[in-house]
């Protein structure tokens, strides 16, 4: 009797004990300046996200990328890597007529046209309605108008297949040039060569910092896998052992997920 009696103590007072659950999680995320701006776009629809950006920090200070500095630094790594790699001749020509562009200045304009206007209207107005007076007002007031000026006109000699484009001379950032040239690699890559870039790109992460984003890019694409298929990749599982070595409550793992400063994209069932 005094057996069972103790039997049932212990089932009380371990079936009153709430149960705590734990997961991993990795090293913080590095903190790199130009990351407070630049961010990857996540659906390689590049033509829309520089519809979204349009009126230049509408949705957000954007103090870093509005530097003179700054400015030429992002292009010269765009650049580098290849301006027709993002936007192709054929949607640099294209007129825009979704939704994104319905009563706007770009409203059936090719990036093409707003480009020329923009040179264009840069030395004279005349003829040209308020977005591009306000454009270059806003320019004006971050005082990167001539920067800016250089990098359309640079963007349309590119473009023109009679122009030989100017060289400009300005400095790379080694980092953010690398972590373009992998996302316009995912973007190229075919069911062939799709898991080697997302290792090679995951390894990149983890080698300069960006611990979360290298997780989340693997976890992504695990995921979306066993979404498909109810079946995970091996190797893609050893990666994230390989990052999630810490066990945490599952709210702190979440917040280190969400806390990726490039890779923010999160497709998961459950930690």
């Amino acid at each position: 009797m005094e057996r069972l009696f103790t039997y049932i103590v212990i089932g009380l007072l371990v079936g009153c004990t709430s149960y705590k659950e734990t997961c991993r999680k990795g090293l913080p995320e590095k903190q790199y300046d130009f990351l407070v701006d630049i961010k990857r776009q996540s659906n390689f629809n590049y033509l829309e996200a520089i519809v979204d950006f349009r009126q230049f920090g509408a949705y957000s200070k954007n103090l870093w990328v509005r530097k003179s500095e700054s400015l030429k630094i992002v292009y010269s790594s765009l650049k580098q890597i290849g301006l027709k790699r993002f936007i192709s001749e054929e949607e640099f020509n294209k007129p825009l007529f979704t939704d994104h562009w319905a009563e706007t200045s770009w409203a059936n304009k090719s990036i093409n046209q707003i480009v020329q206007n923009l040179i264009q209207s840069y030395s004279d107005t005349t003829g040209f309605d308020k977005y591009y007076i306000e454009f270059w007002n806003r320019r004006k007031a971050d005082k990167n108008e001539s920067v800016v000026l250089q990098i359309l006109t640079d963007i349309m000699s590119t473009y023109d297949s009679d122009t030989n484009p100017e060289k400009l001379h300005w400095k790379l950032e080694p980092t953010l040039t690398r972590l373009l040239y992998f996302e316009v690699k995912l973007k190229e890559s075919d069911s062939l060569t799709l898991k080697k870039t997302n290792i090679d790109y995951h390894k990149y992460l983890k080698s300069i910092g960006l611990y979360s984003s290298a997780n989340n890019l693997i976890r992504y694409e695990n995921e979306l896998l066993f979404g498909e298929s109810e079946s995970q990749d091996t190797d893609y599982v050893e990666l994230i052992n390989q990052i999630e070595t810490d066990s945490v409550n599952c709210e702190e793992y979440w917040n280190w997920r969400q806390s990726a400063e490039w890779f923010t994209a999160i497709y998961d069932y459950g930690p």
